[in-house]
């Protein structure tokens, strides 16, 4: 498997398990993060200084990526790791996006699912539709092709 498609197993198993997401409204979040680091190539945003821009899995930026670091030093994790970007988007998920996984159970479809994550909670600067749905559709088919695999 590539990086993008390990991570997407490793992002969507907990949202399915944990917030009962059918698959594509799990693959929605891995297309976001797909989109914001380049399938999770580029953790910081490329041409901005140390402290500066995005950082982590959605491209945090402002409070949020200061929320993240101190997220990160409270909890003795580096913000590069898996632990640290998936444990702060749970913590998100319990304080100021505590309504999405409940929206997100709405969703009808991949489409769907792509757009509200990314209008909800990303709030991308550069919105990227069509490269965010690619971006799902890539973990989607990884998910799929894993859970065959292990059947």
């Amino acid at each position: 498997m590539t990086l993008f498609a390990d991570k997407a197993v490793l992002i969507m198993t907990p949202l399915i398990q944990h917030y009962g997401w059918k698959d594509f409204q799990a693959a929605a979040v891995c297309g976001s993060f797909g989109r914001e680091t380049g399938g999770f190539q580029h953790l910081r945003e490329i041409g901005q200084p140390p402290g500066r821009g995005g950082y982590g899995w959605a491209q945090w930026t402002g409070p949020r990526r200061v929320s993240f670091l101190n997220y990160c030093s409270d909890h003795g994790l580096d913000w590069r790791t898996d632990e640290a970007n998936m444990g702060f988007f749970a913590h998100e998920l319990t304080t100021g996006y505590r309504f999405l996984p409940g929206f997100m159970k709405k969703t009808m479809d991949l489409r769907d699912a792509v757009m509200e994550f990314e209008h909800y909670y990303e709030g991308a600067g550069v919105v990227a539709m069509s490269d965010r749905y690619q971006w799902a559709t890539k973990a989607l088919n990884a998910y799929r092709a894993h859970k065959e695999k292990v059947a």
